[in-house]
C-alpha cells in the first residue's frame, strides 16, 4: 500500500524563516503604503523566497499492510451436542470465512471442564487480549449462549464489535426441575421448607407432573404438582448434620432435549439450636474443674454443672436459712427436664440414694430414645451407691471385673482406638510421641469398643450405642492428670470434646460415615468405618443398580472411583448409608434452551449484533473505525489498514535555480514598472 503526502524540509531553522518573513512583511506594508501599485511584484518575489526557504518536498510512503484479525469463539460444551447446534456453528464460521477474503480469522475453542458450566466469558476477554493491537476487526461468538458469565463491555477493546450467532432453537422442548429455595440451615425437630418449580417453558401450558422425593435412609415419596408454580415441600429434619434428598420428575411425554435436568440433589444441614449438658460431680476434684473448663469453652454447649457437697442426711448445725448451699434439684432435674439434656455427665458419682431406681429406669430410657450418657469413674463404680449396681448398669458399656488397678500406666490407642474417629485424630492433634502417665483405672469387661487401653491393656475409654441413644465410660479419674502435667501431659481436652460430641451425635466423628462425590462423570466414593464395607451399589438414573469394590485406603477406610457413562443423579449405598450424587454436566444441562442474554449486554455496548442461526448465517461487511458495525442481516469486521512503513521516497516540490530564475525576473518587472 503507497500513502502521499506534501511535507517541508526548510533550509534554515523555522525560527529563521519566521524572522526573515517578518521582514518581508513590515518592507511590504511600507511598500503598500508609498506605492500601492509597486506592492504585488515585490509581494511575490517574498513568497517564492520564503517558500524556497521552507523548501515543500513530496513525500510518498510505502508501507506493507497485514490483514485485520477476527476471532471466532466457538463454544464446543456438551449443550452444544444438543440437537444440530454444533453442525450450525460449524457451518456459519465456514461461511464467514467464504465471505472475508484477507480476513485472518482466529479460532478459539470455549473447553468445559468436568462438572462445570460453559464461561463464554472468560474465552472472550483471552481471546482479546492476545489478538495483535490495532489488527482486531472484530469477536464474533458462535455458541447457543449457555454460559455461567458474560464478559464486563469495559473490558473488551474500544471500538471492536462484538457479535453472537446463537445456534439452536429457543423453542426446544425440555423440562427442568428448579430448586428456588433451600433454608441454609435447619432447627432438629422442626420441618424444612423447600421450594421448588417445575418449568416446561415460556410458552408452554399449565399442567401437571409427578414428583418424586426421596430422603437418603429415608422413604420415597410420590405426588401430582402444578407445573410452573412454586411447590413448596416439607422435609423432616431428624438429626445433625447433612440431610439430602433426591428430587425427580416425569419427563414430557413427546420426549425432551436432555432429561439431566429433569433431577435435582437438596442438601439440607440440621443443627440444634443449643447442646444441653448436665454434669453431675460427686466430689469435688481437680478433674471437675477440667470438665467444666472443656464444656464451658464451646459456645455451642449450655452447661448446668452441679457438685455433691452435702447429702440431705448430713448433720449439720448451720441454720438452713444461713447456708449457700442449694439442695440438690433431683425431681427438677430428672423427671421435669430429662429430656431436654443432649448429654448426662456422671463424674465420680457413688450417691445413689439420692436418686429413686425409677429416676435410672427413666434416664436409661432416655438414652435409648436418642440421648447421651457418660459415666468418669473408679473404685466407686462397684461400691456401694455406685451406678454399677442401679438400674442404669444394662445401658452402660461396660461391667466390673475386679478390684481397682493403682499402678503407673500410659493409656494406648486400641486398634479400634486408631481407627475411630473420636481417637484416631489424637496422634496428629498431640503428636506420636508417649503420652503422660495416669495413675489409677478401675478394673472392667467390656460390652462396647474399646478406644483406649491402660494397665495390663485393660479398657480405659469405652464407646457404645444403646437403641438410637450413645453411651461412653472412661474407667479412670485420672484424666486431669495430663491438663497439669503430672508425669506428663497429653490431648486431655482434644479427647474429652470429642468424646462428648460423638456422645451428642455430632456427624462428623460419626465412625460409619459413607461420603460420595463426582466430577464430570467420575464418582469417589468412600467408606468409613470400625469395620468398613468391602463393596458398596451404585445405582444409575434408570434405576439399574451394580455392585462396586471398596478397596482399603487406610485405617477404617476403603474407597473406590468410578466413572459413568451417562449423566444425571445417582445413588451409592453401603451397609445402612445411603448418598445422592449428581455425575456428569448437570451444571451446563441446567438449563438447554439456548438465548441471547448472557451476552447481550456486552454485545449493545461494543457496537455488535446478535443472530439466530436457524434464520441462516448473517452476511460479512467490512466496515471503516467508527462506522455501525452489525444491521439486519450483516455483521460489520472493522478495516482497520494496519501496517509497517517499508520505505519513503522524498522529491522537492520546488526547483531552486527555477525559483531564484523567477524572482529575478519578478526583480525586473518590478523595475520596469518603477521606471514607466
Amino acid at each position: 500500500m503507497t500513502e502521499r503526502m506534501v511535507s517541508f524540509a526548510p533550509l534554515l531553522p523555522w525560527w529563521g524563516v519566521v524572522l526573515i518573513g517578518a521582514l518581508f512583511a513590515a518592507g511590504l506594508g511600507l511598500v503598500l503604503w508609498r506605492a500601492p501599485r509597486l506592492f504585488w511584484p515585490r509581494a511575490l518575489i517574498a513568497a517564492i523566497l520564503l517558500l524556497l526557504l521552507a523548501n515543500p518536498v513530496w513525500l510518498q510512503e510505502r508501507r506493507a499492510v497485514r490483514p485485520d484479525v477476527a476471532v471466532a469463539v466457538v463454544d464446543r460444551s456438551a449443550s452444544m451436542g444438543i440437537g444440530d447446534r454444533t453442525r450450525a456453528a460449524d457451518a456459519a464460521l465456514a461461511a464467514l470465512r467464504r465471505q472475508s477474503p484477507g480476513v485472518e480469522w482466529r479460532v478459539v475453542t470455549v473447553p468445559q471442564a468436568p462438572g462445570e458450566p460453559t464461561r463464554l466469558a472468560a474465552a472472550i476477554e483471552r481471546a482479546a487480549s492476545d489478538a495483535p493491537a490495532g489488527r482486531l476487526a472484530g469477536i464474533v461468538v458462535l455458541s447457543d449462549g449457555i454460559s455461567a458469565d458474560a464478559p464486563d463491555p469495559r473490558l473488551l477493546p474500544a471500538g471492536v464489535p462484538l457479535h453472537h450467532l446463537i445456534a439452536g432453537d429457543p423453542d426446544t422442548p425440555d423440562r427442568r426441575l428448579i430448586v428456588e429455595r433451600v433454608p441454609s440451615y435447619s432447627v432438629v425437630g422442626q420441618p424444612a421448607e423447600v421450594v421448588i418449580r417445575i418449568d416446561d417453558g415460556p410458552n408452554a401450558p399449565g399442567g401437571k407432573a409427578t414428583l418424586t422425593q426421596s430422603v437418603a435412609g429415608g422413604r420415597t415419596t410420590e405426588r401430582t404438582v402444578q407445573t410452573g408454580a412454586p411447590v413448596r415441600l416439607s422435609v423432616p429434619v431428624t438429626r445433625r448434620g447433612a440431610i439430602e434428598m433426591a428430587l425427580s420428575v416425569a419427563p414430557l411425554a413427546g420426549g425432551e432435549a436432555t432429561l439431566v435436568n429433569n433431577r435435582a440433589l437438596v442438601r439440607l444441614n440440621g443443627v440444634t439450636d443449643r447442646l444441653r449438658v448436665l454434669l453431675v460431680s460427686g466430689v469435688p476434684y481437680p478433674g471437675g474443674r477440667v470438665w467444666r473448663d472443656i464444656l464451658k469453652s464451646d459456645s455451642n454447649i449450655d452447661l448446668v454443672h452441679f457438685t455433691i457437697l452435702r447429702l440431705p442426711t448430713s448433720f449439720d448445725n448451720t441454720p438452713p436459712d444461713e447456708m449457700s448451699l442449694i439442695p440438690f434439684p433431683v425431681e427438677e432435674l430428672f423427671e421435669q427436664h430429662l429430656g431436654d439434656f443432649d448429654l448426662i455427665i456422671f463424674d465420680r458419682f457413688s450417691l445413689s440414694e439420692l436418686l429413686s431406681p425409677i429416676y435410672f429406669q427413666d434416664l436409661g430410657a432416655r438414652v435409648k430414645a436418642g440421648g447421651g450418657l457418660l459415666v468418669v469413674t473408679g473404685d466407686e463404680f462397684a461400691g456401694q451407691g455406685g451406678l454399677g449396681s442401679t438400674e442404669l448398669a444394662p445401658v452402660l458399656p461396660a461391667r466390673t471385673a475386679g478390684p481397682g488397678i493403682a499402678a503407673p500406666f500410659r493409656p494406648l490407642l486400641t486398634a479400634v482406638g486408631r481407627r475411630h474417629p473420636v481417637t484416631a485424630e489424637l496422634p496428629k492433634i498431640w503428636g506420636d510421641d508417649a503420652w503422660g502417665r495416669w495413675g489409677t483405672q478401675s478394673d472392667m469387661t467390656p460390652t462396647g469398643e474399646v478406644l483406649m487401653s491402660g494397665a495390663g491393656d485393660k479398657p480405659l475409654v469405652i464407646l457404645d450405642r444403646v437403641g438410637r441413644g450413645r453411651v461412653g465410660l472412661i474407667a479412670s479419674t485420672n484424666v486431669w492428670w495430663w491438663s497439669r502435667g503430672v508425669d506428663g501431659a497429653g490431648p486431655h481436652a482434644e479427647l474429652l470434646r470429642r468424646i462428648a460430641h460423638w456422645l451428642m451425635q455430632e456427624p462428623d466423628l460419626d465412625e460409619n460415615r459413607l461420603d460420595a462425590s463426582a466430577k464430570g462423570r467420575r464418582i469417589d466414593i468412600t467408606a468409613r468405618g470400625l469395620t468398613p464395607p468391602e463393596a458398596a451399589i451404585l445405582t444409575d438414573p434408570a434405576d439399574r443398580g451394580r455392585g462396586v469394590p471398596l478397596e482399603p485406603r487406610g485405617e477404617g477406610v476403603t474407597g473406590a472411583s468410578v466413572t459413568v457413562g451417562a449423566d444425571g443423579l445417582y445413588r451409592v449405598a453401603a451397609g445402612e448409608r445411603t448418598r445422592y450424587v449428581l455425575a456428569g454436566d448437570s451444571a451446563e444441562f441446567a438449563e438447554v434452551r439456548p438465548r441471547e442474554t448472557p451476552l447481550a449486554a456486552p454485545v449493545k455496548a461494543s457496537g455488535g449484533g446478535g443472530y439466530w442461526l436457524r434464520d441462516g448465517a448473517p452476511k460479512v461487511r467490512r466496515v471503516a473505525p467508527g462506522d455501525a458495525a452489525a444491521g439486519s442481516g450483516w455483521i460489520g469486521l472493522v478495516e482497520n489498514r494496519a501496517g509497517a512503513i517499508v520505505a519513503v521516497d522524498e522529491k522537492a516540490l520546488l526547483m531552486p535555480p527555477l525559483a531564484l530564475l523567477l524572482a529575478a525576473g519578478l526583480f525586473v518587472l518590478a523595475w520596469w514598472r518603477e521606471r514607466r
